[in-house]
């Protein structure tokens, strides 16, 4: 199990200090923006800069949600179930976490096109490469989370 929550837990890590990196950025940008559009001096491309790190934000962060348990979930129905009942249920939602993940993976890896953004010119590439990162390293967290459940063990965050 070792073996595979080392490498895993690795690159939520390094999934998270990119998106810590860019949330740190986007705030001054932000700022700087906001005051410039006030004073009368707008800087252009602003919208598409936050709209570019909005990515790398959202991207780094969603391995670590999976990890942390942080993400959004409702328990309505599910907290009613038998625990064992709610085992089959968080299996089965594991599975199709990671099945999502790697249709992403797949459709970003197939579509990968030289295209740039209109007004600054900035390739997408890079961008559409750390979408599948972040979406392989939310599938690999979801992948240790299904293993943890097949061998009963309990799910444990960093």
């Amino acid at each position: 199990m070792e073996l595979l929550q080392k490498p895993v837990r690795l690159l939520t890590n390094i999934n998270k200090w990119i998106g810590l990196i860019a949330l740190g950025l986007m705030f001054p940008a932000v700022f700087v923006f906001a005051v410039a559009r006030t004073t009368g001096n707008p800087i252009i491309g602003d919208i598409e800069l936050v709209q570019f790190v909005m990515v790398v934000l959202i991207m780094g962060s969603l391995s670590l949600s999976e990890a942390t348990n942080t993400h959004i979930s409702i328990g309505l129905f599910v907290d009613k179930f038998s625990p064992a009942m709610q085992r089959v249920m968080d299996f089965i939602a594991h599975l199709l976490t990671l099945a999502f993940c790697l249709l992403v993976c797949w459709a970003f890896l197939s579509h990968l096109k030289t295209q740039e953004s209109d007004l600054l010119g900035i390739s997408y590439v890079p961008f559409k490469l750390f979408v599948i990162f972040g979406f392989l390293t939310w599938g690999l967290e979801a992948l240790l989370k299904l293993v943890q459940d097949l061998k009963g063990e309990k799910t444990v965050a960093d």
